[in-house]
């Protein structure tokens, strides 16, 4: 019996020991690649205890060793950290968080808005309620209001507003053709598109600009034979306009654009000689 009390006495001692530790002033500050956080909620879990970063990012909690502080904030991943003793030793204590990145859809582009073909076109089309899917344009309907007897009289001549053996619908069609510029083969109309898409894209860099991105310096000393204060008097004297210049600057064409300036090249040091 005397034993059981003094166990019971041991732990109850334990307790009132374990409650008296007093939780100390700890202080702290919240940063996110350096830049300080406000307004992050800093709970510490084991006492129910709550406070706030300031406009610095800096925070004060009491707390002592072994408890478990809870950082949460809209913009930033929550983290939980347990402290130690050694925590109380800094002057204070810094936590880094990581900023929450929010995925997008993926939107996928297409590269022409027009196939060619009318008939796969014209079902892309959004067409806005569907007050009118109801209608059956074959149907006679009357109304109340509508007190006329027979067909009513039409004063306007048949060959000015209604010609008789004209399809109305094929002028439609073809006017909407002309309207939005489809051509009749879609391929060659992509094809088109993206030629002018690309020749919009080589004017915005000069003539040189594409050669030296293509051929080093020493290309044209060496290969061309071209000295280097003339580089610049033979990148005029061989320019080309940028519709010339297009096929030239294909892949495929790279040995037609080396002949090309190698034939500049010969012609320009020709009229160098002859000056």
């Amino acid at each position: 019996m005397k034993a059981i009390l003094f166990v019971i006495l041991s732990l109850f001692a334990n307790f009132l020991f374990a409650q008296g530790i007093e939780r100390k002033v700890l202080r702290g500050i919240v940063v996110v690649d350096s830049f300080d956080v406000e307004a992050v909620t800093v709970r510490n879990i084991s006492s129910n205890l709550n406070a706030k970063t300031d406009i610095d990012g800096k925070f004060s909690i009491r707390a002592r060793a072994t408890d478990t502080l809870f950082f949460e904030s809209q913009s930033f991943i929550s983290q939980r950290y347990i402290l130690s003793q050694k925590d109380f030793w800094k002057e204070e204590l810094e936590i880094r968080l990581h900023v929450k990145i929010t995925e997008l859809d993926e939107l996928i582009i297409t590269p022409y808005t027009l196939s060619g073909n009318l008939t796969e076109d014209t079902k892309r089309i959004q067409v806005y309620g569907d007050g009118f899917a109801l209608i059956d344009a074959k149907k006679i309907m009357h109304y109340e209001d509508d007190v006329r007897m027979g067909a009513p009289i039409n004063t306007a001549m048949p060959n000015v507003f209604a010609p008789t053996g004209v399809n109305l619908l094929g002028i439609v069609v073809v006017g909407l053709v002309n309207l939005v510029g489809v051509k009749a083969n879609p391929k060659k109309n992509s094809e088109r598109v993206f030629e002018e898409r690309r020749i919009k894209n080589l004017q915005s860099k000069s003539y040189s600009d594409h050669l030296f991105e293509r051929f080093s310096h020493s290309f044209f000393v060496e290969t061309l034979k071209i000295k280097n204060e003339d580089i610049p008097l033979f990148m005029g004297f061989s320019e080309l306009n940028v519709y010339d210049l297009s096929p030239l600057l294909k892949p495929e064409n790279e040995l037609k654009l080396i002949d090309y300036l190698i034939q500049k090249a010969a012609e320009f040091k020709k009229q160098n000689q002859k000056e």
